[in-house]
């Protein structure tokens, strides 16, 4: 029922691009039909429909010295038994960015961005309205024949009607100098960070945290540079409420030590098909959660990308990682995911997926391991067309009863660009 109306939607009056000085604006729409076999991701599952219908429209322009980009929609979101999840959901993001040139020594970009969604929060085990804005600028400028400069500010304000708001706040001044020692590029960067949460947790208290962390590093370009080495050690210092912990913690510290290969640290010559890249840090959560002291945790990333054919490439990846939930607890997550994407057609696509995730929760029992698997096909039948079918099956195991859980979910999509 509720397809048939989505679709329905499409056949609304089209609009041209329009040109914009050196930009053009875009109108689109796209419907979509879902089905949800575990719509609040607990153990009594309860399974429904629904259909979403998002208008549109975007704008690009990349023929200036300043490139910008914008877009803006709203998702009216339907459920066919679930009506108190009904939804009309804004996005808006603009961006502009001034590119890395021969022709000067400076870049830069600012984006901002205002995002609804109505989406399961797995730690939560319950759907959560969230609205998310997030501002963003970087400047970078070459001072000179071997060195330069950076700076870049990140915010994010998350409200939510279910648990924590949380807002962020990440500054950056960076110094780089090339050539340093024997080919090496040396690496200084301080960095302020601040946490403010509203204190919707099981301990009733709002975090309230900042910290400095001063880092120096050294990094170095092989094999024609296409392969860079780095390591870094750095010294954190947070500041935090006395009340968020049993132990009435106000400030803790230690050390940040990275290493990373960016590029194919497998040899080309043995793996001439294979793109690689790893990283690793053993540091402290920098945003401890709520009764969470700190304990040193190693983080990091692996990934391989095959092309097999040139019609076919396998990904594989392992990724740690340390978070803070919406329910302010510190969750340490490990997850492996093996890939597969093969164009079966010039305008058909699939994909199939596999991956293994943990999730540990710092301070209370519990454990979650979530078995994935997924596949899709995209396929753009005319110039202005696009259709899209997803279908993906997890299976969670908690150290909860009410967090172990099976889900199906399929979607269905048809969009048209005008």
């Amino acid at each position: 029922m509720f397809a048939a109306a989505s679709f329905a939607a499409l056949s609304s009056p089209a609009f041209a691009s329009i040109p914009i000085g050196r930009g053009e604006v875009t109108p689109s729409i796209t419907a979509t039909a879902t089905y949800d076999s575990n719509v609040f991701g607990v153990r009594d599952a309860t399974d429904d429909y629904s259909a979403t219908v998002r208008p549109g429209v975007s704008y690009i322009r990349q023929a200036a010295l300043i490139e910008a980009s914008a877009s803006f929609g709203v998702s009216v979101i339907r459920y066919d038994e679930q009506t108190q999840l009904n939804q009309e959901n804004l996005d808006a993001i603009f961006a502009l960015t001034l590119p890395d040139s021969d022709i000067r020594n400076y870049s830069g970009s600012a984006s901002a961005a205002y995002l609804e969604s109505s989406d399961l929060d797995t730690d939560l085990n319950a759907r959560v309205q969230k609205q998310t804005t997030t501002i963003a600028t970087r400047a970078a400028l070459a001072s000179g024949p071997r060195t330069d400069v950076s700076a870049s500010i990140n915010h994010t304000d998350t409200e939510r009607s279910v648990a924590s708001n949380q807002k962020t706040l990440g500054t950056q001044v960076a110094y780089g100098y090339k050539d340093f020692f024997y080919g090496n590029t040396l690496h200084l960067a301080a960095n302020y960070d601040q946490l403010e949460s509203s204190g919707e947790n099981d301990r009733g208290v709002a975090l309230d945290q900042s910290s400095y962390l001063f880092t120096a590093g050294l990094s170095r370009a092989f094999a024609r540079e296409a392969l860079r080495a780095r390591a870094s050690y750095g010294y954190r210092i947070l500041n935090r409420s006395a009340a968020e912990t049993d132990a009435g913690v106000k400030r803790q510290s230690g050390s940040v030590i990275s290493a990373g290969l960016d590029g194919p640290f497998l040899p080309k010559k043995y793996f001439p098909k294979i793109e690689s890249r790893f990283g690793i840090a053993y540091q402290n959560s920098a945003t401890p959660g709520i009764n969470d002291t700190g304990s040193e945790e190693f983080t990091g990333f692996i990934s391989l990308a095959w092309q097999a054919r040139s019609t076919t490439d396998v990904t594989f990846g392992v990724t740690r990682s340390q978070r803070l939930s919406a329910n302010d607890l510190s969750i340490v997550s490990t997850n492996v995911r093996l890939g597969l994407n093969q164009a079966l057609r010039t305008n058909l696509e699939g994909s199939l997926y596999v991956s293994h995730d943990w999730s540990s929760y710092s301070t209370v029992d519990r454990e979650d391991k979530t078995i994935s698997a997924g596949g899709s096909l995209n396929y753009r039948f005319a110039r202005s067309w696009d259709a899209a079918l997803s279908h993906s099956f997890s299976t969670t195991d908690s150290g909860i009863s009410e967090s172990t859980y099976d889900r199906h979910l399929t979607n269905l999509s048809l969009t048209y660009r005008f």
